[in-house]
């Protein structure tokens, strides 16, 4: 069995992550025969040139670029890159050097008994580098508040496989960073599975985090607990 994957990799201001990741994406899975990975990068009209640097990755690897008019979302890229793929196999991670690959082969060779596999920073063996106090809290506080909708153990990760028939033919409307959520509560999936990895310290790059997208994802709890309340 060979397992047909893209990967969704949004970009905003990544110009020096980019090269670095999809090298070690590829040497990661060189040696996996049964997977065929293209990955889909995503741009945002970075102004430092990400796009063209991403653009010099297609002559050697397995990757497409789509530019887009500005800074759009990387909720909107995420399906972006879902509608530019044909694939039986989809996934997202960040371009921010953050999530490891080293965990990429496991979570794709899970398809073959799972829905949906997902790389947690709270499974038991988890670790997160240089984890700011406040950045911990406000991850926590939104795992907290986000569990019971998905009763996965990290529903608020940006780094996650399934398989294309979980989205069945459902509108995804997530305008904020947290789309995993959504396929969790609206996706067709009946198992799921979290591999332990490390969330690794930026390299090139800050969050994009902002009050903007804390308050979308306010937003989106609230329409999906009404969902979980009312019905759909």
């Amino acid at each position: 069995m060979v397992y047909e994957v893209s990967l969704i990799i949004p970009t905003y201001n990544e110009r020096d992550n980019v090269p670095l990741l999809v090298e070690e994406l590829f040497r990661t899975v060189s040696s996996c025969g049964d997977i065929d990975l293209e990955i889909i990068i995503v741009d945002d009209n970075s102004p430092d040139g990400t796009g063209a640097v991403a653009e010099e990755m297609t002559q050697k690897y397995p990757v497409r670029v789509i530019h887009r008019s500005g800074k759009l979302g990387l909720g909107s890229a995420v399906m972006e890159g879902f509608k530019a793929s044909d694939r039986p196999v989809i996934g997202v991670m960040d371009a921010d050097l953050s999530h490891d690959p080293v965990i990429l082969p496991e979570l794709i060779s899970s398809m073959s008994e799972y829905d949906i596999a997902i790389g947690s920073r709270f499974c038991e063996e988890s670790r997160v580098e240089n984890w700011r106090i406040d950045r911990k809290i406000t991850s926590l506080v939104g795992v907290f508040l986000a569990r019971s909708l998905s009763h996965v153990a990290d529903p608020l990760s940006g780094y996650f496989i399934l398989r294309r028939s979980v989205l069945g033919s459902m509108s995804l409307t997530s305008p904020g960073y947290k789309i995993l959520l959504e396929i969790l509560v609206k996706g067709k999936y009946s198992r799921v599975r979290e591999v332990s990895f490390c969330f690794r310290t930026r390299e090139h790059s800050v969050s994009k985090l902002d009050g903007r997208e804390y308050c979308l994802f306010l937003r989106q709890l609230f329409v999906f607990y009404r969902m979980k309340l009312f019905g759909r």
